[in-house]
């Protein structure tokens, strides 16, 4: 073979080997995500969370609308809580609840396509990433009226969102992701991108969480029985964005906090740990905590209507670790990574 043979192979494999790249593992970046446009007043925030709240689809559960908790002022302090995959804010109703009474003002909104009565639904099929930055971006907009001091907290979902959010936003004082969905134990880390555009491109089906109970699978009403894997493309291909930009730089907000559950059925804890990692190298300002592994904790430790809830002894954990070393004096042990 001739050098000129040889040099064409090897631009065709390097052609073949972008082109792979582009179409296989390169996930498209996210469109028309609105500039942020924080709230400077009380009232500007609460007429904004009406409106959002507002904003639903058909067949929503009264009980599974977003909510506002406050004290009718804007506060020293307030969170936003992020629910979880599947779930709607009534996960989050009873922990809102413990910080109103700290103090806060509260919101919890509602993901696009959660919350319904029916609880296979197919609506939930059109949920995309976008649709949970945007969701994500305005609340936060809405919680910067709320409190001069703000907080962001999620779970799974509701976590990789505020992941979103702490490295895009300067205006968060804290981010706090519980069990964030930022890595996947049925998945590869490192296969993530493909995954991602195998969820995105390949036939739809619905995935059962208990495959052998379905239905009939104990659990809180206002959740749902499983998921489609179209939606779990907009998770999986946020998650490979947030990822790739912990390689490149710190996050912007203030203070982050990563809450890892080690007996967690659905997220890859050593995958989050990379991440949390990538974040140090950058400088972010991060402490990264552990609940006991003798509690034998589900993934959703949020809502006390899940069976194997423990919300007793996890909230004031929750609690302690999301406001140190604001308003708690003694530090909290760090796992190491």
């Amino acid at each position: 073979m001739g050098k000129a043979s040889k040099a064409g192979w090897l631009i065709t494999g390097a052609l073949m080997g972008y082109l792979g790249y582009e179409r296989l593992w390169r996930q498209p970046p996210l469109l028309e995500i609105p500039a942020a446009r924080p709230l400077k007043d009380f009232a500007s925030a609460v007429e904004a969370a009406q409106s959002q709240v507002a904003e639903s689809e058909s067949g929503v559960r009264p009980d599974c609308a977003g909510k506002l908790f406050t004290h009718g002022r804007q506060t020293d302090r307030a969170i936003l809580l992020l629910h979880g995959f599947t779930n709607c804010p009534r996960q989050f109703h009873a922990l809102a609840e413990r910080y109103y009474e700290r103090g806060y003002n509260v919101y919890v909104p509602r993901f696009p396509y959660h919350g319904l009565y029916n609880r296979a639904p197919r609506e939930l099929m059109q949920l995309t990433s976008e649709d949970l930055v945007r969701t994500g971006m305005a609340a936060l907009d809405i919680a910067r009226g709320l409190g001069r001091y703000v907080m962001v907290m999620g779970l799974s979902m509701g976590g990789l969102v505020a992941a979103w959010l702490a490295q895009h936003r300067e205006d968060i004082d804290r981010a706090v992701m519980v069990a964030p969905a930022l890595a996947f134990r049925a998945i590869p880390f490192r296969l993530m991108p493909l995954y991602a555009t195998y969820a995105r491109y390949a036939p739809n089906r619905f995935i059962w969480w208990d495959p052998e109970r379905k239905g009939a699978a104990p659990g809180p009403e206002h959740a749902y029985y499983g998921f489609h894997l179209r939606a779990l493309q907009a998770l999986l291909r946020l998650a490979v964005l947030v990822g790739e930009t912990t390689r490149r730089r710190a996050a912007r907000a203030r203070s982050l906090v990563v809450i890892l559950n080690p007996t967690d059925e659905s997220i890859d804890n050593e995958g989050v740990c990379t991440v949390v990692r990538r974040w140090r190298r950058r400088g972010s300002n991060i402490l990264l905590y552990e609940f006991p592994a003798a509690w034998g904790l589900p993934h959703d430790l949020i809502d006390p209507d899940q069976p194997a809830q423990q919300i007793e002894r996890v909230y004031p954990l929750l609690i302690e670790w999301s406001e140190y070393p604001y308003y708690v004096t003694a530090a909290p042990k760090q796992p190491s990574l």
